[in-house]
C-alpha cells in the first residue's frame, strides 16, 4: 500500500478526533494493518538497505537515492495531501499526528531489519500476519487506480460524517436558540 494512502487514511481519522491528537495518532497508527490486509501494489525497494527483507549495509548509491526519493515524495504527498482535506485550524495536529503515525509501522520495518528487537519483532510479526499475501500484479496503472480510489472512499466518508455532524450540531444549536 502507498504511504500516501496510509498518510490520507490517517489524516481522516484525525480530522474526526480535532481534540484527541493522541487517540488520532493510535487510531491511524492502527489503521495502517487493516488496509494493508487489502491486497494491492507497492512500488519496488530498489536498495537493499532500505528494503525491510534484506536489511542490507548501507550504500550510497542510485538505489538508495531513488529509493528515498520515492518514498519520501510518497509520504510526503501524503501527509500534505490529507492536511489540505482534513486539517482544520483546531484540529492540525490531530490530522498530522494521525496521518504520520498511519505510515509509521511501514518504516518500523525498515528498523526491524537493522534492529530486529523487542518491541519491533511483535510489530513485525503482526505486520506481516495482518500483510495481504495476495498482490496486485501486472497492470501498475490499476493498482495505482485502485489506491486512488480507496483514498477517495475513505475522504468522502469522513466529509459526510463531517458534514453529518456539522448538521446535527446546527439543528441542536438552532433548537436550543
Amino acid at each position: 500500500m502507498f504511504l500516501s494512502t496510509h498518510a490520507v487514511v490517517g489524516a481522516a481519522i484525525g480530522s474526526l478526533l480535532p481534540s484527541h491528537p493522541v487517540a488520532a495518532a493510535v487510531l491511524g497508527f492502527a489503521s495502517h494493518f487493516p488496509l494493508d490486509a487489502i491486497p494491492h501494489w507497492d512500488y519496488p525497494i530498489r536498495s537493499g538497505f532500505v528494503n525491510p527483507a534484506v536489511g542490507g549495509q548501507l550504500k550510497s548509491d542510485r538505489a538508495l537515492t531513488l529509493d528515498a526519493l520515492t518514498i519520501g515524495a510518497d509520504a510526503l504527498l501524503g501527509v500534505v495531501g490529507g492536511a489540505v482535506l482534513f486539517a482544520s485550524p483546531e484540529g492540525m495536529s490531530a490530522v498530522l499526528l494521525a496521518a504520520c503515525s498511519a505510515i509509521l509501522p511501514d518504516p518500523l520495518q525498515f528498523a526491524h531489519a537493522h534492529f530486529p528487537h523487542e518491541p519491533l519483532q511483535s510489530i513485525q510479526r503482526f505486520h506481516r500476519w495482518m500483510h495481504t499475501k495476495k498482490r496486485i500484479r501486472g497492470q501498475v496503472i490499476w493498482a495505482v487506480i485502485s489506491q486512488l480510489v480507496l483514498a477517495i472512499t475513505i475522504a468522502a466518508l469522513a466529509k459526510a460524517a463531517h458534514n453529518n455532524a456539522l448538521a446535527a450540531i446546527a439543528a441542536w444549536a438552532h433548537g436550543q436558540g
